[in-house]
């Protein structure tokens, strides 16, 4: 054997007694009584594991606020169903303004304008509104519509003057 394994074995041996006396030194504060009562503790905890944990109620606390912000959120609410009436009112409109009445914003081009013009108007004759009745009494005429007839009897017609 050389002098490593003689320390070492030297070393086993007196790490082996320390421990010897440490077990002994223990035996000595904890008798037989106290083990059995921390044993009986140790299995009614372990028997309390698959039941429920208890909850303790604290106290309410009285009219605590939540923190609000700076805007309401009743008024963005409004703003955003304003602005959607808006639009829609906006869109009808645009489509009930007659076409010669729009009035369009200019566009910017980079070229220069070739000759002063001024708006150009197209007439519109009443016939088109006729023409295109008439185009309307004769499909019902044709077709024979039953339930457009009874429409026709209730409805009042203009003087043609």
């Amino acid at each position: 054997m050389n002098r490593r394994d003689t320390s070492e074995l030297d070393r086993n041996a007196a790490l082996e007694a320390y421990r010897a006396a440490a077990c002994a030194e223990a035996d000595a504060h904890f008798d037989d009584r106290a083990l059995e009562t921390q044993r009986h503790k140790i299995l009614a905890r372990l028997a309390h594991l698959g039941h429920p944990a208890k909850v303790i109620r604290f106290p309410k606390a009285g009219n605590v606020e939540a923190p609000t912000t700076g805007v309401n959120r009743r008024w963005i609410s409004v703003a955003a169903a304003a602005g959607l009436i808006i639009g829609l009112l906006g869109g009808q409109l645009v489509h009930l303004m007659p076409q010669s009445n729009r009035r369009l914003a200019p566009m910017a081009t980079s070229m220069a304008p070739s000759a002063p013009s001024g708006p150009t108007f197209v007439p519109v004759s009443a016939s088109t509104d006729d023409g295109l009745l008439g185009e309307i009494e004769l499909a019902m005429q044709l077709r024979g519509a039953a339930e457009l007839r009874a429409l026709d009897e209730i409805t009042p017609l203009a003087d043609p003057r």
